[in-house]
């Protein structure tokens, strides 16, 4: 969420010189390209001659302590490779931004240095309609596009993982291609900055119908290490753009294909946006330091990090399973600006569990403190700190800040309820029954001061929607302004309605019969101010946030909203990238005048790409698709929009985990009235829930299973591997 104070956009910035790019990463499971020996040189010389016109302007702006790294018209994207100490910060006109500051103290960090390094780009780029995305759609290449005398240019930029001399380096890698379609010869200039390295010899004049590209490099980063940097030689040595591009697809590739793979949706800029999404994460993340940006918010944040890891597992992702739990421990147990990432910290523990089956590694940290004792809590510690946190009115959670304002806040009840539900799950699992009795006995008693609360609060105030306090009616705290999307904060992080009843945690209160009304509530207060599907954004950019998404991840438990997430995320994506599948924490009203085509955020808070907003984004959609219950039962389909459920709509999902380490696929299909879910991989656990929203009250005929119309749910048992579902009205799912 939003936190006063931190750096945001005061506008458009002038245009300076030159840009650069930077990327956070993590450990390789793929092995580096090792060439050539090792340098003594500081830093590569400069081999072109400067450029005659400055490139695209991506550079840090904002006080010293809180900048950020951004370009003209508000944009910000990310590229680099996994493991590496700092992401690279990527511009609209082909610029990046290569930060040199000490450890600690890069754009986001807090630290009151400034930040310090050098913008790399183009000259010739000049602010005429553009395009910009990734490279096969999702790759951390981005790719921008502009026409220029004629010619069509496109300037690509990635990381690589190289290695030279026995020492890593984050090497980025550059193309400035200049295509002529004309009848004549075109003479186009690069105008390369200062400082990039060429690995081809290319003219500047380009034939008719021919196409001609130059090629440059410029290491980035070191992976925290402080051994010289490689001279330009031994970078133009170490391999051309073809083969390091090769390299870094498939290495991205595999990682990718260790996750569960939404192979095909109606809508396709979803799955590419799932599959950047989690690469970017891991471009963003240091070693086990999940950060929330490369750019902004360039530290760790306690429920952030929860977020994100909760993503990642629910995803199938643990390598490194064992390090960034041991590291949320630190972080939940260290930083004191949220009390809710301690609350739902055994909330990720159980999605391990669930996912891996991993019990020994459950058990050795139940009751287990970290190596500095009381500052890395066991799971038992962040449990019983709920209980001690209901210094609240009647017995509700304490006053926090946890959405960025002090207050009682209905998301902090919700929240440690998920926690307990959560701990209680556990607790059963390594066969502590004094310890589920328990957290059953505090969940009872929560829940129950939760409700009585909220009741007294909406009888008093006349409400019909769910406040986003607990003893306040909105109009008297920052969920007044109606397009503050903090009015719809429980329906996120609050996790418990959706969240909770995946681990089978007892639901009732207005926590349940009123999300729809909620919904209705806060979109009618918005109508006319924003377009449908935004929740609105935080001070002082009220257009949409990164979180926008997950906010509809409450509209699963729902009877009226279920595709909500999806339908939020696809707002996103055609209305809110500040860069590639890239969005501000929080954004402005889009600027008419941006080069770039389409509609985007004139410029936003926070960081860019970032990492639990995307996390956020992505759980909801994998949810809208398929969810495993701590039961066994597979939920197929809760979330899916009418529109999906068309003839000739295919959605297809492969490795998705179930439990213990089992991974399934599925694959939907609508030939007019008939819909027809095929399962592959390992057999579910449980039954399988096919419940389309669109089966509601509308299901004629099923060739297997239980057909439930009120709940439109089919019920298979989960020997079933296919099932053919007949519509009574097809038209209802248009």
């Amino acid at each position: 969420m939003k936190v006063p104070g931190r750096a945001r956009f005061p506008g458009r910035p002038a245009r300076p010189p030159a840009a650069v790019f930077m990327v956070t990463a993590l450990a390789l499971a793929m092995p580096a390209l090792a060439i050539g020996a090792a340098s003594a040189a500081p830093a590569a010389p400069a081999a072109p001659a400067a450029p005659a016109a400055a490139p695209y302007s991506c550079a840090p702006n904002g006080p010293a302590g809180s900048q950020m790294i951004y370009g003209t018209f508000g944009d910000a994207s990310v590229i680099g490779w996994a493991g590496n100490s700092q992401g690279t910060v990527a511009c609209l006109g082909g610029s990046f931004f290569v930060d040199t500051s000490p450890a600690n103290a890069g754009p986001g960090s807090a630290s009151t240095a400034a930040v310090t390094g050098t913008t790399y780009g183009y000259g010739v780029y000049d602010d005429t309609a553009t395009t910009w995305k990734n490279a096969d759609g999702y790759l951390p290449a981005l790719i921008t596009a502009f026409h220029r005398g004629g010619a069509r240019i496109s300037i690509t930029n990635f990381g690589d993982k190289v290695t030279i001399g026995g020492h890593a380096f984050v090497v980025i890698y550059s193309r400035v291609q200049v295509a002529n379609p004309t009848g004549s010869t075109v003479r186009i200039n690069p105008e390369p900055s200062a400082g990039l390295v060429p690995l081809n010899s290319a003219p500047d004049a380009v034939p008719a119908h021919s196409t001609v590209s130059h090629d440059y490099a410029v290491a980035a980063n070191r992976f925290g290490g402080s051994y010289a940097w490689p001279p330009a030689s031994a970078l133009a040595a170490a391999g051309g753009f073809g083969q390091h591009f090769t390299h870094m697809k498939a290495y991205w590739d595999s990682r990718l294909a260790s996750i569960a793979q939404i192979v095909r949706l109606p809508d396709q800029s979803l799955a590419d946006a799932y599959r950047t999404g989690f690469i970017y994460t891991q471009i963003i993340r240091s070693g086990d330091e999940l950060k929330t940006g490369a750019n902004g918010y360039d530290k760790e944040f306690s429920h952030d990090v929860i977020g994100i890891l909760a993503n990642l597992f629910t995803q199938g992702y643990t390598t490194d399973a064992h390090g960034l739990l041991d590291r949320a421990r630190y972080v939940i147990g260290t930083q004191t600006q949220y009390d809710d990432g301690v609350w739902t910290y055994p909330w990720i523990w159980a999605i391990y569990l669930l996912k891996t089956g991993d019990l020994s590694f459950v058990k050795a940290n139940f009751a287990t403190e970290g190596p500095t004792g009381k500052s890395e809590p066991s799971i038992e510690d962040t449990a019983h700190l709920i209980a001690a946190d209901r210094t609240g009115p009647g017995g509700i959670m304490e006053k926090t800040n946890d959405i960025d304002a002090n207050g009682y806040w209905t998301i902090d009840n919700y929240e440690a309820l998920t926690g307990l539900a959560t701990y209680e799950w556990l607790a059963q699992k390594v066969g502590n029954t004094a310890q589920a009795k328990w957290a059953a006995a505090q969940y009872a008693s929560l829940l129950k001061a939760t409700s009585k609360t909220l009741d007294a609060t909406i009888s008093a105030s006349h409400l019909h929607y769910l406040p986003c306090s607990m003893t306040e009616p909105n109009t008297d705290n920052r969920c007044a302004n109606a397009e503050d999307a903090n009015w719809a904060a429980p329906f996120l992080f609050g996790r418990w309605a959706w969240d909770g009843y995946l681990f089978g945690a007892p639901r009732s209160g207005p926590g349940i019969s009123l999300i729809d009304a909620t919904y209705h509530y806060g979109f009618a207060r918005l109508a006319g101010k924003l377009p449908p599907d935004t929740f609105g954004g935080y001070p002082t950019q009220y257009y949409s946030t990164a979180y926008n998404a997950g906010y509809g991840e409450w509209g699963l438990a729902s009877a009226d909203h279920r595709d909500q997430g999806i339908l939020s995320y696809e707002f996103m994506i055609a209305n809110g990238q500040n860069g590639p599948y890239s969005w501000w924490e929080s954004q402005q009203f889009p600027n008419p005048g941006s080069p770039w085509t389409g509609t985007h955020p004139e410029n936003g808070n926070g960081s860019s790409p970032h990492a639990w907003g995307m996390a956020n984004a992505n759980m909801v959609l994998l949810d809208s698709l398929a969810a495993q219950r701590a039961d066994g039962s597979l939920i197929v389909g809760r979330g899916v929009p009418n529109a999906w459920v068309r003839t000739g709509k295919v959605i297809s999902l492969a490795n998705f985990p179930t439990v213990d380490g089992r991974h399934a696929g599925l694959t939907i299909r609508t030939s007019g009235s008939t819909v027809t879910l095929t399962l592959t991989g390992q057999r579910p656990f449980g039954p399988v829930l096919f419940q389309l929203p669109a089966f509601v009250g509308n299901i004629a005929h099923a060739s297997a299973g239980v057909i439930n119309e009120t709940t439109g749910t089919v019920t298979l048992a989960p020997t079933v591997r296919t099932v053919a579902v007949q519509l009574k009205r097809p038209e209802s799912a248009s």
